[in-house]
């Protein structure tokens, strides 16, 4: 069987590699356009943070690496059109500028996604910048070198870390957001505005429930940096020397347009097993959809850790659907230097508006004070304020169902890191736990914190005594009685 993987990032080459181990006497042939495969943009921060480099530590493997274990990787090579009736496609050398036209048994699409761009009249890695690929981190490491200040459009995980870089590297910052709360579709209101404070307390200015609404070069004399205007939809001006944009992705699928059924903001629809509505062709990463148990719907949730579990997942069932893939829980966690956020599952918010009967608990648990504890480094360089002021702390938020006390999310955040818990709860959503199975879960002990129960047993507390309030357990006890 010959079986042709369209893009060579996280999806592709995950599919590409379990193919040869599942199916090593099939014909594996992935089309790549760049010159590179497996780049890792979440190293861009950590480049302009300066803990890695980004010319050696941004990919995880080589084309001769791929190649060695026996698929046909063909990089710089642009795929034009499909013909999904004819199960053909035309690719083009773009070195060579010649095209050729090729036959598949199937076809995986991992194509993944673009930034969303709004009207500009800046210049692309001049007065305009993105979080994508490898030159977008070296026309920004360059701009941090010669600018004094900058705008980030978009609240989202992206622009609030690109916001603290920034901010870090001693540019004034104005973080321009247009939903009431940074960080809308992760974080509940209360955890957003631990948040907020933490960036308005190192310098960021924050526009919130703003838009902007248009944005222009300004010439300057020709030893200086362009400047670039944003105009907001309370007619603010803001002036910087750039613009970082950072309001979401869309999905690569215009080379299946009108041949596939489409779902969410455009994203390829695939069911359970990766499949597309065409049974020859099948679709992962951030190109399709992916399906949530807690929504019940097929959503569109570009994110590496679904990339590569989709594309292991399609190349399972490449000859015949044979495994379902796990629903996604939205697992997302990022590190800004001495101030941890992540998260799973559904918001309160979400929560309601998808028809639960929802509710939140809250736990804020501090470090003991004592003499000549440790402190790592990267709090101590770039959270000075909250060493002397006993703030090495973690916050968290738990939401859960009323009637069935299932766990439906959580939110983590603070100085320290403590976002494995998120792992630990997204499989307990992903196997439907509740809170008081949850409780006695046995976690490894935490000592040094001044409560020291552990954070399932803290939460469960919590949950406990809120519905015993609203006599969830009167109520449990009589349904016991009557059985």
């Amino acid at each position: 069987m010959r079986i042709i993987i369209i893009g060579g990032n996280h999806a592709g080459i995950a599919a590409a590699l379990r193919i040869r181990e599942e199916y090593p006497e099939d014909e594996v042939i992935v089309f790549e356009k760049k010159d590179e495969i497996t780049f890792v943009s979440q190293t861009i921060p950590l480049f302009l943070m300066g803990h890695q480099d980004i010319h050696s530590q941004a990919n995880y493997a080589t084309p001769p690496e791929i190649i060695a274990q026996g698929v046909d990787l063909r990089i710089q090579t642009e795929v034009i059109s499909i013909n999904a009736q004819k199960k053909s496609l035309i690719f083009q050398d773009i070195l060579k500028r010649r095209e050729e036209e090729i036959t598949y048994d199937r076809l995986i699409m991992a194509t993944g996604s673009y930034p969303n761009l709004p009207p500009t009249g800046g210049k692309l890695n001049e007065t305009l910048f993105l979080l994508k690929e490898r030159k977008d981190a070296e026309a920004i490491e360059k701009f941090i070198s010669e600018a004094n200040n900058a705008i980030v459009i978009g609240g989202g995980l992206v622009g609030v870390e690109i916001a603290r870089i920034l901010a870090q590297r001693q540019l004034k910052v104005t973080l321009i957001e247009s939903n009431p709360r940074i960080l809308a579709n992760y974080l509940d209101y209360q955890a957003a505005l631990e948040v907020e404070q933490q960036l308005e307390e190192e310098g960021i200015q924050l526009l919130l429930d703003t838009r902007v609404e248009s944005y222009h070069t300004i010439e300057k004399k020709v030893w200086s940096r362009p400047n670039i205007e944003a105009v907001t939809s309370s007619k603010m001006k803001v002036r910087a020397d750039g613009v970082f944009v950072s309001i979401g992705f869309r999905p690569n699928s215009f080379l299946l347009a009108g041949q596939v059924k489409t779902g969410d903001r455009g994203a390829i629809l695939v069911d359970k097993y990766m499949y597309t509505t065409n049974d020859s062709i099948l679709a992962v990463g951030d190109c399709s959809t992916t399906y949530m148990d807690l929504t019940r719907e097929n959503i569109y949730n570009p994110h590496a850790s679904d990339a590569f579990r989709q594309g292991l997942i399609a190349a399972i069932n490449v000859h015949e659907k044979k495994q379902e893939i796990a629903t996604t829980t939205g697992t997302y966690k990022f590190n800004m230097d001495g101030f941890t956020i992540a998260k799973t599952g559904i918001t309160l918010k979400q929560a309601k508006m998808f028809g639960y009967d929802a509710e939140e608990v809250h736990y804020q648990n501090r470090y003991l004070e004592r003499e000549g504890r440790f402190v790592h480094e990267s709090i101590k360089k770039y959270s000075p304020t909250e060493w002397q002021n006993n703030k090495y702390y973690s916050s968290i938020y738990l939401i859960y169902e009323k009637n069935t006390l299932k766990i439906l999310g959580l939110q983590v955040l603070g100085t320290v890191d403590i976002s494995q818990y998120v792992n630990t709860v997204s499989l307990a959503i992903q196997m439907s736990v509740t809170v008081p199975e949850f409780e006695f879960t046995d976690f490894f002990f935490e000592h040094g914190y001044k409560n020291p129960l552990g954070f399932n047993k803290i939460l469960a507390s919590l949950v406990r005594n809120k519905e015993r309030e609203r006599g969830y357990y009167d109520k449990k006890e009589t349904s016991n009685e009557v059985e």
